[in-house]
């Protein structure tokens, strides 16, 4: 049995998760990880791909909710603290990629915490947070602020709780980043800090163990990152389009969403324009534009707080 941390959680896992950052093995779980067998329910597609594998999804009559991807693995979450994986490759590095992502994603989603598909770092003492279609830029962002000296907090997968006060928070996720090739190149990373990852042709992940934050950080700056050549570098984006906006990078199966959990989602966005200032930001053309925004934008924070 393996002890981990990631997203709050101490986990206890059968199975290996290099991504995730050392836990306790003395201390108790908040999540159980085991290998197990199951039968699926019925299941129906998602829009959800991992390495070109289609996801289907399940829910039974007792909450539990399964992922499957064929010829890779299954997963049963139950009641926020238990995952079963059934594994159908021997690649154990595939297996933990896709146990680290939307499987945890479903105890992540049972623990009431609200999901979306984006990357997030620390800057000074806040966190911002970067979604946007595929292709937007959402890691490439996030990358060219750890170049400036900010600290990770996710990628793809961000979890977000909330105050008695109502205030939004980012937790930590685990300290692995996912870039590609080109942004390597472009934001001159050493390959030497790099690691090569499953989930794709020339992609590497950036993994800052020794320097990643444990503690939810308060969320301050939110913004939707896009290509359109038509409109401006950055506007301010109004609250009422963010339960909008948030809901287009919801990170699990569409069919989670249902009355009570669009509710909730409507809600906790809202809870999120009240404690972050949301942007529509146009991704800078080219990696000096981009890190020209970063450097002046970490400046500016900087000497506000």
């Amino acid at each position: 049995m393996k002890s981990y941390k990631a997203f709050g959680l101490i986990i206890h896992s059968e199975i290996e998760l290099p991504e995730l950052s050392d836990g306790d093995a003395g201390m108790e779980a908040d999540l159980h990880i085991e290998l197990g067998e199951f039968e699926l329910p019925p299941l129906t597609n998602t829009h959800l791909y991992r390495r070109g594998v289609r996801a289907s999804f399940a829910k039974d009559a007792d909450e539990n909710l399964y992922l499957h991807w064929d010829g890779i693995a299954s997963f049963k979450a139950i009641n926020g603290n238990q995952l079963i994986v059934n594994p159908l490759v021997q690649d154990h590095n595939l297996i933990s990629l896709f146990t680290v992502s939307e499987a945890v994603g479903l105890i992540l989603f049972q623990r009431g915490l609200f999901l979306l598909h984006a990357s997030a770092v620390q800057v000074g003492n806040e966190a911002w947070c970067f979604m946007g279609t595929p292709g937007a830029g959402k890691s490439t962002t996030a990358a060219a602020f750890i170049k400036a000296g900010c600290k990770l907090l996710s990628d793809d997968l961000t979890a977000i709780s909330f105050d008695s006060d109502g205030l939004a928070y980012i937790i930590p996720a685990y300290p692995q980043l996912k870039i590609w090739d080109n942004t390597v190149n472009g934001l001159d990373y050493e390959r030497s800090d790099l690691h090569p990852v499953s989930e794709g042709v020339n992609k590497f992940s950036y993994q800052p163990k020794t320097d990643f934050p444990q503690e939810p950080v308060r969320l301050r700056e939110v913004f939707f990152l896009h290509r359109a050549r038509n409109k401006k570098s950055l506007t301010p984006l109004p609250a009422i389009e963010m339960p909008t906006e948030t809901l287009k990078n919801f990170p699990l199966p569409s069919q989670l969403l249902t009355d009570s959990v669009l509710r909730s989602h409507f809600l906790q966005s809202l809870q999120c324009a009240k404690s972050a200032r949301l942007w529509k930001k146009k991704r800078p053309d080219g990696f000096a534009n981009l890190e020209k925004w970063v450097n002046d934008s970490v400046q500016q924070q900087l000497i506000a707080g």
